[in-house]
């Protein structure tokens, strides 16, 4: 009897082991496991950590760009305001011009008349000699303002032109902007 007993003493002993074993290994694998689901979830928070980070750098640029773009819209009104201002100024330089001319053409036409007239007659003449030299200064001052108007439609005209540039080029900032987005 002594023999059975130790017999199911070593028994007992070894399935004891061969239990031991088994969860040794189980425990092995959880631990394995374990240790995956670790660095699984490092990486994720770590790439949840760039990812917060790039919103953040995204949230900047936007508000940037969107600042410049406020910027480069209220230049495109300025200039298209001036732009405007200055076609105004143009025709109405034009206008006065015309009528510049027109009383030019009727002071040559009275010139011409008093020219014929003193043909006429002496007394006429000298009648007429004063209305020429009169009608003569009228006539410079006039050339003068013409000049002047000129030169002034000239200057408007090189303003506008600057203008235009200007304005060109903050349209193409503007489209390359709005390409961009």
């Amino acid at each position: 009897m002594k023999r059975l007993l130790i017999t199911l003493l070593v028994l007992v002993s070894l399935g004891l082991c061969a239990v031991c074993v088994v969860q040794w290994q189980r425990e092995t694998r959880l631990r394995g496991h374990i240790t995956d689901l670790v660095k699984r979830l490092e990486a994720e928070n770590a790439a949840r950590v760039e990812a917060e980070r790039k919103v953040k750098e995204y949230e900047k640029e936007i508000e940037r760009l969107t600042e410049l773009r406020a910027e480069v819209e209220a230049k495109l009104v300025e200039v298209t305001r001036e732009y405007n201002d200055l076609s105004r100024d143009s025709v109405a330089l034009g206008i006065t011009i015309a009528v510049y001319m027109r009383e030019l053409m009727q002071t040559q036409a009275n010139f011409s008349a008093a020219q014929s007239a003193l043909g006429q007659g002496s007394n006429v003449m000298r009648e007429h000699s004063a209305a020429v030299t009169a009608q003569n200064a009228a006539i410079e001052k006039q050339n003068e303002l013409l000049k002047q108007l000129a030169r002034e439609r000239d200057s408007a005209i090189e303003k506008l032109n600057a203008r235009t540039i200007e304005f060109n080029e903050m349209v193409e900032k503007y489209n390359k902007l709005s390409k961009q987005r």
